[in-house]
This record gives structure tokens, C-alpha cells and sequence, in this order.
């Protein structure tokens, strides 16, 4: 054999180049494996493995009034008796034959002789006390053959909900939200907290004082919906939860035209958020024209809207002093809404800084 030259001896005369050899080599055992497939391809597939025998559900149904999302009869939590339970084949509303219980006295069910797999587990809110809410109905269950799975259904005083799904509610709703504390109790106004979520931002009144609530928390609080010359507001303000410095919010830059606009209603995302209005000139004084001695104007050029400056920022006969006409500045508050006028609320002085106006 020549390992060096163009060709290789093999089988006595017979001289192959060696890139057709290589070739022919692949092609054989291309040739193999497609015989080898087609040999295995000609057996029939093995059925689809399915699951077979039966299992059982049981569980309980309890009001969790101290939201810590397990049962503690010692803490306050409620076993509810008669509740009507059932298991239904996931996602099509059908109940499997004989799938339907009642809780016992201890708020507790059993469903035996289940298919195997992954069902619906629906209550009917109609056998619950009509003030707990069941906030994730149905909730998903897992049969395995022979084996019993517990399952433990909750109920709330109210299902947590966005600001602004808050907003749509008729007024004097209960709503339970969720969100980032962007002015602490009291730091504009007696009473006065400002938290935001990601759809929206709301003035709370009342309940979040001497908790200890500041800038950057995130609190989770019930509260009844409701507006004060058409601003909207939270009032009987219920304190659920606090997790301390989740982080602070970035305010969102807005002009003083769309501000003024946002006042048709408070519903509008800018009203209750937080928010930047940048190189806004202060064309009329605080008071000017039997206004509002804590009302100033303000424009950038998009339009005139309002600065209100409340008791808990500054002294409200020296506004005057701390913002003068013709000057501008970057003003960071919240949008209000007076009467239907677009108007932004500083937390604190230092929320107002002059820049030069070009």
C-alpha cells in the first residue's frame, strides 16, 4: 500500500483514488443505516402510553383571615361548612360522574375515584359566605392512580386587583390593590399617601399613619373607592400588608398640555401618578386673580396647567418667595385633578428645582 502517492493498492490490481474511496465508503454506510431504518420503520409504532386507574381528591375550604395563605384555626381562620365542590375534566366545564361533594363541619372534602391527570377544581361561590371571595376558581389538581392529593381552597376578604381596574369600580366599592409607596402618610397632607402599581397611581386617605410606611415600600391595602372634587381617591383605607424598601419609582415626564388634559377624568393614567414636567415657567402667582393662594400657572409651551402647593410642603403665604414668575423649573409630583382641571402636586420643596428656561 502507498500511503503518500494518489492512489492506495487494495484487492490484488485494483487501485481506487482515495477521495472516491471515501466516497463510496460513506455511501455504503449511508446505505446500512437506510436499510437498518427502513427495517425498523417497518414495525408498528407502540401505542401512546396512557394513564390508567383512579385517585382521590381531598382538601379543605377555608376562610384565610390572616392572609398567610395556611390554614391556622388558632389564628382566625374559618373552615367553611357546606361548600360545594367538584371535579371537572380541565377546561371544558364537564364534571366527572360522581365528582361533587358538600364540605363537612371542619370545612373539609372527599372526592374518591377520580380519572387520573390534571382537572378543574371549581367551588361554587354561591355555597361561601357572600363576603369571601375565592380568587382563583378553578384552581388545578393532579390525580395519581392509586394516591389520595390534598388540595387546600382559599378564600379572601376581597381578590387583589390593579389601581386602575380600582379606577373603573363604581364608587363606594371595596378593592384590595397593591403597590409602591410614592409619597409617605402625611408628607403632602394630613392623611395623604400616594402608592402606584404599574397601571396607575392613587391617593389613599387615611389608615397608613404611624406604621412606619416611607418612599419606596410596597404596601398592599383594601380600601373603598370614592373622589373629592373629582380627584379619585381611596378612602377606608384597610392596612393588609408592608414589604420595606422594594425601591423607589422613577417619575414619568410629562408636559404641562397633557397634564391640563388629563383632568377630564380620573381614570386618565396621569392622574394619582407620579410625574415630571420639565422647564415650566410659572406665568401667573400663586393667588393671582382671586385664585387659590396655594394655585400657581404653569407652562412649558404645550399649554397652562396648575401647581398646587398643599400645607404639608411650604407654607402657604410663602409661595410666592419660593417660586417667582418668569422663572422655569423642573417640578416633580403627582397628577391631580380639580373640578375637572389637570393640576400636579409637589411632595416637598425639593421637588421644585429652577433651570434656566432655554
Amino acid at each position: 500500500m502507498e500511503r503518500n502517492g494518489a492512489t492506495q493498492r487494495i484487492e490484488g490490481d485494483r487501485s481506487v483514488p482515495r477521495g472516491i474511496r471515501s466516497r463510496l465508503s460513506g455511501a455504503a454506510a449511508f446505505a446500512v443505516i437506510t436499510v437498518l431504518c427502513l427495517s425498523a420503520c417497518e414495525d408498528d409504532l407502540a401505542p401512546q402510553y396512557e394513564i390508567t386507574g383512579t385517585g382521590a381528591i381531598e382538601g379543605i375550604v377555608f376562610w384565610d383571615v390572616i392572609e398567610d395563605g395556611v390554614y391556622d384555626p388558632t389564628g382566625g381562620d374559618i373552615p367553611i361548612v357546606g361548600a360545594m365542590v367538584q371535579v371537572q375534566d380541565r377546561g371544558t366545564g364537564s364534571t366527572f360522574p360522581g365528582a361533587t361533594a358538600a364540605t363537612g363541619f371542619d370545612g373539609r372534602f372527599r372526592l374518591p375515584d377520580l380519572p387520573a391527570g390534571t382537572h378543574d377544581l371549581l367551588i361554587d361561590t354561591l355555597t361561601v359566605p357572600a363576603e369571601m371571595s375565592i380568587c382563583q376558581n378553578p384552581i388545578q389538581v393532579t390525580v395519581n392512580p392509586n394516591e389520595t392529593r390534598f388540595s387546600q381552597v382559599r378564600g379572601r376578604s376581597g381578590c387583589l386587583i390593579t389601581i386602575l381596574a380600582a379606577k373603573e369600580l363604581a364608587q363606594g366599592e371595596f378593592a384590595i390593590v397593591r403597590g409602591i409607596v410614592t409619597s409617605s402618610p402625611g408628607q403632602i397632607e394630613a392623611g395623604w399617601t400616594y402608592i402606584q402599581d404599574e397601571t396607575a397611581g392613587v391617593r389613599a386617605f387615611g389608615g397608613l399613619d404611624g406604621l412606619g410606611i416611607e418612599v419606596g415600600d410596597q404596601v398592599e391595602i383594601g380600601a373603598v373607592t370614592g373622589n373629592f372634587t373629582n380627584d379619585f381617591e381611596f378612602g377606608g383605607v384597610v392596612f393588609r400588608s408592608l414589604v420595606k424598601g422594594v425601591g423607589a419609582l422613577t417619575p414619568r415626564v410629562v408636559t404641562t398640555g397633557e397634564l391640563a388634559a388629563s383632568g377630564t377624568s380620573w381614570t386618565d393614567p396621569l392622574q394619582g401618578r407620579l410625574i415630571t414636567i420639565e422647564k415650566a415657567a410659572l406665568t401667573a402667582a400663586f393667588g393671582a386673580g382671586g385664585a387659590n393662594i396655594q394655585n400657581g400657572i404653569i407652562n412649558d409651551g404645550s399649554g397652562a396647567t396648575t401647581i398646587r402647593i398643599d400645607d404639608g410642603v411650604a407654607d402657604r403665604n410663602t409661595l410666592n418667595d419660593l417660586m417667582t414668575v418668569g422663572l422655569c423649573y423642573d417640578i416633580t409630583g403627582f397628577g391631580a385633578n380639580f373640578a375637572g382641571a389637570g393640576q400636579i402636586f409637589p411632595r416637598s420643596v425639593t421637588d421644585i428645582v429652577e433651570v434656566p428656561c432655554n
